[in-house]
């Protein structure tokens, strides 16, 4: 197993354009397998999932690792061969994102989704033994100048 702890460097934003492969799909998602990935403006952390089949479907991801820098990932080699992974460089990480209200939102760090940005195929990766961490609060501090939000902070 290979351990991912770096945060995803600009990759997502450089092919953004191009459809992402699920090959066994995404939990809840049905038969949509082929996804395009935006950053979502004005907010370095956040990326908006959303099917190429149909675009009122999508699922708001954020980069882990500046959020909770003690996140690892293992990657099993069961993992990296569906999704073609032979360069650790080639892996992005994120999780979902819930919003519950404003101001209100929780990330599932046991089911992150890694992509392999060079081959441009994806799949959830479960995690048994972080499964309390499905409901991970994302808490956000306040610019003390102007009072918006400024980063994430981990419990």
């Amino acid at each position: 197993m290979d351990s991912m702890t770096r945060q995803n460097s600009g990759q997502a934003e450089n092919k953004e354009q191009e459809a992402i492969t699920f090959q066994r799909g995404l939990p809840g998602l049905g038969q949509h397998r082929e996804f395009s990935l935006y950053p979502i403006e004005n907010n370095p952390l956040f990326y908006y999932l959303q099917s190429v089949n149909d675009p009122e479907l999508g699922l708001i991801l954020i980069d882990p690792f500046p959020c909770f820098p003690d996140y690892c990932l293992e990657l099993h080699e069961q993992d990296k061969k569906e999704i073609e992974l032979e360069r650790k460089e080639d892996v992005l990480v994120f999780t979902t994102v819930t919003v519950l209200g404003e101001g209100n939102m929780t990330t599932n760090l046991s089911g992150p989704i890694v992509i392999n940005a060079a081959r441009r195929l994806a799949k959830q990766v479960i995690i048994p033994d972080r499964i309390n961490e499905m409901r991970t609060p994302l808490l956000f501090e306040a610019d003390e100048n102007t009072g918006e939000s400024a980063g994430a902070t981990d419990q």
